[in-house]
C-alpha cells in the first residue's frame, strides 16, 4: 500500500514538471521563431542599404566629366552645382555605411541570441537536435 501510494505521489509530482517543461520549450521556440523573423528582416533591410550604396558609388564613378563637352538645357553645369551633387553622394554613400554597419551589428546580436535559446532549447530535450536551422 505504502508503495503504491508513493507511486502515485511521484507520477503526480512529474507530471506539473512535464507541463512546466512543454510549455517552457513552446515558449522557446516561439522565442527563437521571433529572433529568426528580426533576422530576415534586418537582412532585407541590409539588402537594401546595400543596394542604394551600390548605386550612389555607381554614380559617383559616372561622375559628370569636366569641360565643354556637357551640355544641360544649353547651359553647362555650374562647378558648384557639381561638387555639391558629388558632396551629398559621398555623404550619401557614407551614411549607408554607417546603417550598413550598424545593421551587420544587430544582426549578429540577434544571431547570439538565438543560438543561446537553441542551446537552452537542447537542454531541455535531450537527445533531439534541435539546431537544425530552416532554410532563409
Amino acid at each position: 500500500m505504502k508503495l503504491l501510494f508513493f507511486c502515485l505521489l511521484l507520477v503526480s509530482m512529474s507530471v506539473p514538471a512535464v507541463a512546466g517543461n512543454e510549455k517552457q520549450i513552446f515558449e522557446l521556440e516561439a522565442a527563437i521563431m521571433q529572433q529568426q523573423q528580426e533576422q530576415q528582416i534586418l537582412f532585407q533591410r541590409f539588402q537594401m542599404l546595400q543596394e542604394l550604396r551600390r548605386h550612389e558609388i555607381t554614380q559617383i564613378e559616372q561622375a559628370l566629366p569636366t569641360g565643354s563637352d556637357v551640355i544641360i538645357n544649353g547651359e553647362a553645369p555650374k562647378y558648384e552645382d557639381v561638387a555639391r551633387q558629388r558632396k551629398e553622394r559621398a555623404e550619401r554613400v557614407h551614411r549607408y555605411t554607417d546603417e550598413l554597419d550598424e545593421l551587420y551589428m544587430r544582426y549578429q546580436e540577434t544571431e547570439n541570441e538565438r543560438r543561446a535559446l537553441i542551446e537552452q532549447l537542447n537542454g531541455l530535450k535531450p537527445g533531439q537536435d534541435v539546431s537544425a536551422e530552416p532554410k532563409k
